[in-house]
């Protein structure tokens, strides 16, 4: 019966003959009712239907789609094509594919019967692309509907790639041709009772929050508070890239510890059909009571508003939904607005290219310290472009860094990086600082900027319930006790001194930082006595580095000097200096020159 129908829908039989073919085939076609015809994809890329079966059924199905022919020189996917999912289960339970499919020129025709069992199902069909070949040539075009005139990405596999641009105008042609015929119909016995049919897709039960259909550069932030702990249902599809890091995906934060409690990873994810690159997750979780922001961010491409590949198996669910296992659970989840930011210790933010900024506080008592910075992988993906730091400004130590091996994707461009920690940092007076490169930095990005471009930079953030703004004083100029001599922020072909006198024998700590490579100095620094003989002198042997560039030699020593009057030298070469460096800065970049404290100050 099924060859019957087919040759109808072909025929070209004239006259008498088609009407006496017709007469003996009218019972044939009367015995089939149409459910749902998805037809005519030249200005759609996706379209969709519901059906609920109300008993187990056999289901006629007459689909054309394209890519149904291989060859060494065609891509090996179809790319116009139907598939049926379970509205409940959210899974495939038939799809069109080259081994069930009849190849006739570009075209790949199914049509054929399935049984389905009672209940609902969602029937889609898409045509995200086109393509074609012959002996000397392939071309695969990834349609964007967006576009005024059926746009493309072309890649030619063959000798002539002139040849596209040529015929640009006849494969825009043959496309529109083929995308017109493009269909997926579904019939079933007209003895049947009526089958109701829905828009797709079928809500999930007991939403909390939904965040579906999602374009390009999305970036979803909801903060929301649960009044006690209850399961949740996280059901997303989104995008991995090739090497399993995440294009489009999501995570879950508590707000008071800064640990993120979910994240759409590996261990947690499957494949969403269509393209290898889809990926989905459908799990329950359970979260204590507190507050949570949830995340979900797109990259630049493949998205629900345009397929670059085929599309996953639920693609109006694209994005991330979060569920109550019971109804009654929906009471204990509440939305919250965003906050505006409070308890600022400091901030260096909105950092554009070739920046140093630094910024200076002190805590009365030891104090929980949120970390919330954005920043710039560098090409080696073990080390920072872009980046802050913290140091203690008496000791001038480090005290933390953005490493490289803490940070998490921040959205957009893979190497934007994003760290939202709590560090403890004992009673003190301390320095953050923050650099970026000459590349990409707030409004110059030279790729996908992050998702929070505002916050490109470092913010330290008081926590804790005891936390108030009497507890630490911001800006503050560090007065360094016991300072006997200094120079320091020297630049380029630096040459300067300064006297000093002891009015008897001291203990003196020297801290310095300079250039040096290859066991020789290019800035740095010495003292000279009353007799003009160099007392000390910073040698490359007693150097260890100074963080950042591996040039950057730092030494912090104490030496006994006699009562008398002496003379503090540094020098500098034509390159790498304060705020002209040519490399990395160090760890404390305003400190680059000497200084002499009296120790026991």
């Amino acid at each position: 019966m099924n060859k019957i129908k087919t040759l109808l829908r072909q025929s070209r039989i004239p006259g008498l003959v088609f009407f006496i073919f017709i007469c003996t085939s009218t019972l044939a076609i009367a015995s089939e009712r149409l459910i749902i015809q998805l037809k005519d994809f030249t200005q759609t890329e996706l379209k969709s239907g519901g059906f609920i079966l109300p008993s187990d059924q056999t289901i006629h199905i007459y689909a054309v789609g394209g890519g149904g022919k291989k060859s060494g020189f065609f891509n090996s996917d179809m790319y116009a094509y139907g598939w049926i999912i379970n509205a409940d289960t959210r899974e495939v339970v038939w799809q069109m594919d080259r081994s069930n499919t009849r190849s006739q020129n570009l075209y790949g025709k199914f049509d054929d019967d399935i049984h389905l069992q009672k209940g609902s199902y969602e029937v889609y069909f898409a045509g995200y692309a086109y393509g074609g070949g012959s002996i000397f040539s392939n071309y695969y075009m990834n349609i964007d509907r967006r576009e005024q005139s059926a746009g493309y990405s072309e890649s030619n596999r063959g000798f002539f790639n002139w040849l596209e641009e040529v015929f640009s105008d006849d494969y825009e042609r043959d496309w529109k041709k083929a995308a017109k015929n493009w269909e997926i119909s579904l019939y079933t016995d007209d003895k049947t009772v009526e089958i109701p049919t829905f828009n797709v897709p079928k809500e999930l039960t007991n939403i909390l929050f939904k965040a579906t259909r999602l374009g390009e550069d999305v970036h979803i932030r909801q903060r929301f508070l649960l009044k006690k702990e209850i399961p949740i249902r996280i059901y997303a599809v989104g995008e991995k890239n090739y090497q399993y890091s995440y294009a489009d995906y999501g995570w879950i934060l508590n707000v008071k510890t800064r640990e993120r409690v979910w994240d759409f990873e590996k261990s947690n994810s499957d494949d969403a059909g269509g393209a290898e690159k889809n990926i989905k997750t459908d799990e329950n979780i359970s979260l204590p009571t507190g507050e949570y922001i949830l995340y979900f961010i797109t990259d630049d491409s493949h998205s629900f508003v345009d397929w670059n590949a085929a599309p996953p198996s639920d693609p109006f669910n694209y994005g991330i939904t979060l569920c109550a296992n019971n109804v009654s659970d929906k009471d204990e989840f509440k939305f919250l607005q965003a906050t505006e930011e409070k308890n600022i210790i400091a901030q260096l933010i909105k950092v554009t290219d070739d920046e140093s900024r630094s910024s200076s506080f002190t805590l009365k008592a030891d104090s929980p310290i949120r970390i919330y910075a954005l920043g710039e992988q560098s090409n080696s993906r073990r080390q920072m472009a872009d980046f802050g730091w913290i140091i203690n400004s008496k000791t001038r130590e480090k005290v933390w860094t953005m490493n490289e091996m803490e940070t998490e994707h921040a959205g957009g461009a893979a190497k934007n990086r994003m760290i939202d920690q709590i560090i403890t940092l004992p009673k003190g007076t301390y320095t953050v600082f923050y650099q970026t490169d000459d590349s990409h930095a707030y409004n110059d990005w030279n790729s996908t900027a992050p998702f929070d471009p505002e916050h490109w930079g470092i913010t330290l953030y008081g926590e804790g319930d005891t936390f108030t703004t009497e507890s630490i004083e911001k800006n503050v100029t560090v007065i360094e006790p016991g300072v006997i001599a200094q120079i320091i922020r020297a630049g380029d072909d630096a040459n300067k001194t300064q006297r000093f006198k002891l009015d008897k024998s001291t203990r003196v700590r020297i801290y310095a930082i300079g250039e040096g490579q290859n066991r020789e100095m290019y800035d740095y620094g010495w003292i000279e006595n009353s007799d003009k003989h160099v007392v000390w002198e910073m040698t490359y042997g007693m150097t260890f580095h100074a963080g950042g560039g591996r040039k950057n030699r730092s030494v912090n020593t104490t030496i006994m000097l006699e009562k008398g009057n002496y003379t503090l030298h540094y020098i500098s070469d034509d390159s790498h200096s304060f705020n002209d460096w040519n490399t990395d800065p160090p760890d404390d970049p305003t400190m680059w020159g000497i200084t002499l404290y009296d120790a026991d100050k």
